[in-house]
């Protein structure tokens, strides 16, 4: 698929139906996560796979917004390993890991997925749920699935500003 294609095939998808996601298509999507570019490539990234109806369940008991999907991921970040501006002292984990999750995406809707990105969630609960250590931390969450037959964009999805809107040449 083009990208300007799969761009714009991308919608937030809240109704999946239960058809399992193969596992070569999950081999494919976290490799696009693999791929992703991070700040001096330091790969701060880690990924949880939840597909066993223990794991889906717990989720679902700590999320409201899996929208019953049958794959979810968490994208979790160790701080320590991101890079740190030296400038502003910032560190870029939060940057790394949406670039991540943005290629993970994308990659799953050239494959005929659907996703909805999720920064709707209390991390304590989940990260104590799937014994994350401490030294990670949950940035993002990626239900992936096929659409159920009636799902469709929503009406924010359909109203984008203008390019005019948001950009200044200088």
């Amino acid at each position: 698929m083009e990208f300007e294609k799969v761009i714009r095939k991308r919608y937030s998808v809240r109704k999946y139906g239960q058809r399992p996601v193969e596992d070569w298509k999950i081999e494919k999507i976290l490799e696009a996560g693999r791929l992703a570019p991070t700040g001096k490539n330091s790969q701060c990234q880690r990924v949880y796979v939840l597909k066993s109806p223990e794991a889906l369940k717990k989720i679902r008991e700590n999320c409201i917004m899996t929208f019953g999907a049958p794959l979810v991921l968490l994208v979790l970040a160790k701080k320590e390993e991101a890079w740190v501006s030296p400038f502003t002292g910032r560190n870029i984990a939060e940057t790394d890991t949406s670039i991540v999750t943005d290629h993970m995406m994308l990659q799953a809707t050239d494959l005929g997925l659907g996703t909805c990105w999720v920064g709707y969630f209390d991390p304590v609960p989940i990260c104590a749920a799937f014994g994350v250590p401490e030294d990670l931390t949950l940035m993002h969450i990626l239900p992936i699935g096929y659409p159920a037959e009636d799902s469709e964009p929503s009406q924010m999805h359909l109203a984008s500003k203008k390019t005019s809107e948001f950009v200044t040449f200088l």
